[in-house]
């Protein structure tokens, strides 16, 4: 059995209401994605992307809402956010159905105001539409999402067990810097790096301290972190702790470093996702293709990918902690 743990993509059957929802930004959002869609209609098709799943020997896919489009980054008021997350949360339900449950759905939420208005539909998608986890991105509009104004999304994703999967957004500013949009380097190495900093910024500031039971799901791999495990350590060791952040952690950084999970969407690199695996071992890497990504009609990484982890040469045990156990269990599927 094989979980695609962490793929994107919307249901173009439903654009109409999503349009509505969002308005002008929404129109223009989609208009483009799809526009750079157009050789995979797997992106938007639930039955394309069955076939495709059926093709290449992968039994289900979580879908994230496409996160150019997430609800938290809708310019307007909080009402705004929240008819567009409602009408997206709808959409990825009827995905799931529509997919004979192969596709399986995360929800979108709005992170502002979230105890008054974000509880009820992050309730309503996962307890009454069924969808199996949250998607957010690591910043909204140049807002880290581990301020102590969003403690309330992190206490209730820790309290209903719901996976978190972040997405790593564009930094702010960072059109001002043309060396690094240039060329689709805020894509290719920005991205890592904005995880990277989120996932930190969730240890330093003790989010995780505080909610040891919060499961995250950090996309290519932690954006790096195994590859720069050493650095960390070194740069945030006991002695330097107090200064660089203002106090000392009660717990070794591996302690809350470990409670994250790790997706194997690093471009097929064997030897990248053999670096997480021996830094944090096979229970905290979860199998994830980014589809429908990709070069071509992004089928080569489904067919692809399996074999990058399959030639770690790891146990089967282990094998199948990353190609299905662990995502089950991070899903909640029975």
């Amino acid at each position: 059995m094989i979980i695609d743990a962490h793929t994107h993509g919307f249901y173009g059957k439903y654009t109409d209401r999503l349009i509505s929802a969002g308005g002008e930004w929404a129109k223009k959002s989609i208009e483009r994605l799809l526009s750079n869609m157009r050789n995979k209609p797997q992106f938007a098709d639930p039955a394309a992307r069955v076939q495709q799943l059926e093709r290449c020997g992968i039994d289900f896919q979580l879908v994230t809402p496409q996160h150019q489009v997430d609800s938290n980054l809708l310019p307007g008021d909080i009402s705004a956010q929240m008819n567009f997350a409602i009408a997206t949360n709808d959409q990825m339900a009827r995905m799931f159905d529509d997919s004979r449950g192969k596709l399986l759905g995360a929800c979108s939420v709005p992170l502002t105001k979230f105890e008054k208005y974000g509880v009820k539909e992050m309730d309503r998608a996962i307890k009454t539409l069924g969808l199996k986890a949250v998607s957010i991105p690591s910043n909204l509009n140049g807002k880290p999402i581990d301020l102590p104004e969003y403690d309330g999304f992190w206490a209730k994703a820790a309290a209903m067990a719901i996976p978190v999967f972040i997405h790593p957004n564009d930094a702010a500013g960072h059109a001002d810097r043309s060396y690094e949009v240039d060329y689709d380097m805020m894509h290719n190495f920005g991205w890592p790096f904005e995880t990277e900093l989120i996932l930190s910024r969730l240890v330093f500031s003790g989010i995780m301290e505080r909610h040891p039971s919060l499961k995250v799901v950090s996309h290519h791999l932690g954006g790096g972190i195994p590859f720069w495990w050493g650095r960390i350590n070194e740069t945030y060791n006991l002695n330097a702790q107090q200064r660089l952040l203002g106090r000392v952690l009660p717990k070794p950084l591996f302690d809350y470093f470990s409670l994250f999970y790790y997706d194997t969407a690093v471009g097929g690199n064997a030897s990248a996702i053999r670096c997480a695996y021996e830094i944090f071992g096979a229970d905290k890497i979860i199998f994830a293709t980014d589809a429908p990504w990709g070069p071509g009609t992004g089928e080569g990484r489904l067919i692809e990918y399996p074999k990058a982890v399959k030639s770690l040469k790891l146990s089967d045990e282990e094998n199948n902690k990353i190609f299905f156990e662990n995502a089950r269990k991070v899903l909640n599927l029975k």
